[in-house]
């Protein structure tokens, strides 16, 4: 099935040859709800698909999104647009097979006949910002909102999935909700520079910490409106871990008291945040022979699946496994890539694998690691010994944003992150964009 589906608010239904339905967008303005009418559903296109296609479902609604709510089966899908006889949005991530329509208004709820056949697949989808447009941050809708420097990630609870933390944290310094529920984004911090965020594991919490110097560690709960909160009585200083720069290197592990730091130089530490205490764990000669004492990017995620830490590491082209013997001390091991080359190759993550760059990481379910290549301009995986692509034109960084994950360029992909279903969101620095990767 072809769909095209614009982001405006009139819609002209056609059929192709083989008998597909196409759904066409024209611009359109004006507002069509009927208020001396009941809401109502009269048509729903398409009847099957896959995640993060558009759907279109015809009646009169009120106009403001904020009251609507759209759900397949207990899904609910995120919601674009309206113009009072036409609401739009997204198909969420469902279980194979039919799912019913329903549409709450308000305190209204509607269920429907119709409904709608899944097919499971990989998608790519940009949630906020345009292709290279972001000369300015702004707030607003999805479809208005533009973003500037993305480099850190993390999901967070929301009201019925979750919502994205985002930190800008290179030539500016800012952190955003970019809120699923509202499908709105939001300046909620600017605690100066600071890298990227460290959820707990209740998924209702984050920290923040001062990307270099003498660094503060901040706080933001959903439970007070996601406000900056200094850590009283904690200054992470050069003398305690270093002066390198950390924009990836912050996560929690197995315990939410415990916060781990990594730097762009090489050393790693734990901060106890209920004694306000620092422990240092790796210096910059600990790194299994590799030199990593230049202040590189690097991103820092704790496994549960692995009950341990990986850790990439820009300049050497590498990822790093970090575990903790039986005598407690701390050790990082090679564990792929560290093979230099001007293009990605794949293959064995150690014999072969060239990864240019790499950047977020981050571990599934089911123990499958996914991470970024910055300068290779793709989303790569391992699982196994194996390292695969999923997502992007590996070496063409000018390639343009598509939908199908094989298809669509990347430019220095940073942070990504998780959510509780285990999709991914990617930090497109230079494309300047939010994006969603989901493979079923």
């Amino acid at each position: 099935m072809k769909k095209t589906l614009f982001m405006t608010l009139t819609s002209l239904s056609l059929f192709a040859c083989n008998g597909s339905e196409i759904i066409e967008k024209q611009h359109a303005t004006g507002n069509y709800y009927d208020p001396q009418k009941p809401v109502e559903i009269s048509e729903m296109l398409p009847s099957w698909g896959q995640i993060d296609q558009n759907y279109l479902i015809r009646g009169n609604f009120p106009k403001d999104t904020a009251n609507i709510r759209v759900y397949f089966g207990t899904k609910k899908a995120v919601v674009l647009g309206c113009d009072g006889r036409e609401l739009y949005g997204m198909v969420p991530k469902l279980y194979p097979g039919l799912n019913s329509l329903s549409v709450v208004v308000g305190n209204d709820s509607i269920v429907t006949d119709f409904q709608f056949k899944y097919y499971q697949k990989q998608s790519l989808k940009n949630i906020v910002g345009k292709e290279n447009e972001g000369d300015e941050y702004i707030e607003g809708t999805f479809d208005e909102a533009r973003i500037k420097n993305p480099t850190g990630l993390g999901t967070v609870t929301g009201q019925d999935g979750d919502n994205i933390i985002m930190v800008e944290g290179e030539w500016e310094s800012r952190i955003s909700l970019i809120s699923l529920d509202d499908n709105k984004m939001i300046k909620i911090g600017d605690v100066g520079w600071c890298g990227g965020p460290a959820v707990t594991s209740t998924r209702d919490k984050f920290y923040v910490i001062g990307r270099e110097g003498n660094r503060s560690v901040y706080s933001f709960s959903k439970a007070d409106g996601w406000v900056a909160t200094p850590v009283a009585d904690l200054t992470i200083t050069n003398d305690m871990l270093s002066g390198g720069s950390v924009v990836g290197g912050l996560t929690f592990a197995e315990d939410d008291r415990y916060l781990y730091v990594m730097t762009g130089d090489g050393y790693m530490g734990c901060i106890d945040l209920v004694e306000k205490s620092f422990e240092r764990l790796l210096e910059k000669d600990d790194w299994d022979g590799v030199n990593v004492g230049t202040n590189w990017i690097s991103y820092l995620v704790y496994s549960k699946y692995y009950h341990c830490f990986f850790a990439t590491h820009e300049g050497g082209n590498g990822i790093f496994k970090i575990t903790q013997n039986a005598e407690g001390k701390w050790i990082a091991k090679k564990f792929a890539g560290f093979n230099n080359g001007d293009n990605i190759v794949l293959g064995h993550r150690l014999n072969d694998a060239v990864l240019r760059s790499p950047s977020g990481i981050a571990v599934n379910k089911d123990g499958e690691i996914f991470f970024g290549s910055k300068s290779g301009s793709c989303i790569l995986k391992i699982k196994g010994d194996m390292v695969s692509l999923v997502a992007g034109v590996p070496n063409a960084w000018w390639t343009g944003v598509s939908n199908e994950p094989l298809e669509s360029g990347f430019n220095q992909p940073l942070a990504i992150v998780t959510d509780y279903e285990d999709n991914f969101y990617i930090a497109d620095r230079d494309k300047r964009l939010v994006r969603k990767l989901t493979i079923e």
